[in-house]
């Protein structure tokens, strides 16, 4: 009997280890900086929030919005790791197909979302993807956990939560 229950404490003890070792830490920032990511990613929340109710003027205004607070921050590695979706956002134009937008988009929510894995800016944003439409996005899960797919007006609901810093 003692021996089964060894057996069963090694075997739990084991898989509650490995999934710990999963567990990435995130880096810290420093509080500017973080206040600055944040700010960036509350830009990119009424960015997100523009591709439900598409008028392309909105989107772009939205973009560049984004871009301002990209732009904002001095950190130079968060720096260079944001400074093709920069570029990305001027892409985003009113006069654009909305497939084309969605694909920017769809490039800058990459660079945020390994923002967001690598670094701790809180518990509020979490990557997101749909794996029918193959594209990703960072979402506010607090104000809004089900997943509300920008690219897909046809299935909004349609994705998964793909990390979980709540």
């Amino acid at each position: 009997m003692k021996s089964k229950f060894l057996l069963l404490f090694l075997i739990v003890s084991s898989l509650s280890m490995s999934s710990f070792a999963k567990k990435v830490e995130r880096k810290k920032l420093s509080e500017q900086t973080r206040k600055n990511v944040v700010a960036m990613l509350e830009a990119n929340e009424a960015l997100h929030g523009a591709f439900f109710k598409y008028d392309g003027k909105n989107v772009e205004s939205k973009a560049e919005a984004l871009k301002q607070k990209i732009a904002n921050i001095k950190d130079k590695e968060v720096s260079k790791l944001l400074k093709f979706s920069h570029s990305k956002l001027s892409e985003i134009k009113a006069t654009n197909k909305r497939e084309e937008n969605n694909q920017n988009y769809h490039l800058i929510s990459m660079a945020l979302i390994y923002i967001v894995n690598t670094y701790d800016v809180g518990s509020k944003y979490n990557a997101y993807s749909c794996p029918m439409i193959k594209k990703k996005w960072v979402q506010n899960s607090k104000k809004m956990n089900k997943v509300h797919n920008p690219y897909a007006p046809e299935m909004p609901h349609c994705g998964s939560k793909d990390s979980q810093y709540n």
